[in-house]
């Protein structure tokens, strides 16, 4: 029989030395890859335009199929994953991004800017939303939303700091050669996981979630199986579900980023200056530093449905606040809302995926539900480009932004989030 003191230390939040090293690790990778591939589009654009005269319409445009390149990442990190393991994909992303993020400053047409941004986003979805994301789901089982809780303070300190990081930079080494720093900052990532990283608990002699083996019941000991021998591609393509999942997933990020992408200019048109918009942007984030635990924590307690619903609504009304005119009052509440809301995207997209397919068979769904997210999602900025010119400016842009979020709402209560198990994938 337990005591006391070992239920206490295989309490929720007891992830173990190892399971807080991955979270963390996850956690700074978040700051990175939403960085690279959102936020700092913010001055990256507005610099490629200053330095090389590049029309700025044009290069928020061309973002969008430049992200495209980064649909093909997920099927290849799946199967790289399932040939070689996660720490091989991650060590190999990793590298790439480094190389493509540091030549950005080197982007003097819009033809180098597409390849350069297509290379990086191919590379940064590899490690951070297939190898990072898979990684958790490897680690944690029953704490998975908590563990998510924490690792997406990293996107949080991204929104904060990434913006002034890399314009200090900028300021620092020229425009040219600033994007290096980020790359150093990814080799570091990358020694980090050489070293320190194993790809499952197992591997190392512990259990998912820091659990005894002893205190695993029967059907608990099913749900870290690795055994879906007949879960492939062309299964899961024939799956309602799946399809749902990928497109509930991609419209949440349409609205993500189609704020948070331009959330610095559609200051500056408010009347802010600059900087001033840089400081707004950081302080909302810092400000949404509460909100990093709290949706994982949601998310434990009521499910992800409820939770996931409950996350869109609140976006919608933090856009809606925004389009409010000539209300400082309005545009506070609404960048405060915004600020909470950004570190729940992953971690409700995420576990979205891991509620249907948990353990290995996350990979091998994300392997499809990541493209289908990645097509949608680079059409924020044709979205938002789409608003400006032809709807009257941001508010036209918002309120396309808003449509969207209704839309996800409706398609989450009609996914089917059945757990997925080794004896029902075996079933003709």
């Amino acid at each position: 029989m337990m005591n006391s003191s070992t239920v206490a230390a295989k309490g929720k939040l007891n992830f173990g030395k190892q399971g807080w090293m991955v979270v963390v690790l996850q956690a700074c990778i978040f700051w990175v890859v939403a960085g690279c591939t959102t936020h700092g589009l913010n001055i990256i654009l507005p610099g490629l335009s200053e330095n090389y005269h590049l029309d700025y319409n044009q290069l928020l445009m061309a973002a969008t199929p430049a992200a495209w390149l980064a649909i093909p990442a997920a099927p290849f990190c799946s199967w790289l994953i399932q040939k070689k393991g996660i720490k091989f994909n991650l060590i190999f992303c990793l590298i790439g991004c480094i190389i493509s993020y540091g030549l950005l400053g080197y982007c003097s047409s819009i033809t180098s800017f597409v390849i350069c941004f297509g290379l990086e986003s191919f590379f940064a979805t590899g490690f951070g939303y297939i190898g990072g994301t898979a990684l958790i789901a490897n680690w944690f089982v029953k704490k998975q939303s908590l563990a998510l809780g924490f690792c997406t303070f990293g996107q949080t300190f991204s929104s904060a700091f990434f913006v002034p990081v890399l314009a200090w930079s900028f300021a620092t080494f020229t425009f040219q050669n600033g994007f290096w720093l980020m790359s150093v900052l990814m080799a570091i990532i990358l020694f980090v996981v050489i070293f320190f990283v194993a790809n499952r608990p197992e591997d190392v002699g512990l259990l998912p979630d820091n659990e005894e083996p002893s205190l695993l019941s029967q059907s608990e000991q099913e749900k870290v199986s690795d055994e879906y021998p007949d879960l492939n591609f062309r299964t899961l393509l024939k799956m309602k579900d799946i399809w749902l999942i990928g497109t509930v997933r991609g419209f949440i990020y349409i609205v993500l980023v189609g704020v948070t992408a331009q959330i610095i200019p559609r200051l500056v048109s408010l009347g802010l200056e600059l900087n001033q918009a840089i400081t707004y942007m950081s302080g909302a984030a810092l400000f949404g530093t509460f909100g990093a635990y709290t949706w994982g924590w949601l998310n434990d307690k009521l499910g992800i449905k409820v939770a996931f619903s409950f996350y869109t609504i609140w976006w919608i009304i933090a856009i809606i606040l925004n389009i409010i005119p000539e209300s400082q009052t309005a545009l506070l509440v609404s960048l405060g809302m915004i600020g909470l809301a950004l570190p729940g995207a992953t971690n409700y997209c995420t576990a979205f995926t891991s509620a249907k397919f948990p353990r290995s068979a996350y990979a091998k769904a994300m392997g499809i539900a990541h493209p289908i997210e990645s097509v949608l999602r680079c059409c924020a900025f044709s979205i938002v480009a789409f608003g400006l010119a032809y709807l009257g400016g941001y508010t036209g842009a918002y309120l396309l932004l808003i449509a969207i979020g209704v839309i996800t709402i409706i398609l989450i209560w009609l996914t089917n989030l059945t757990p997925l198990g080794p004896v029902q994938s075996n079933r003709k």
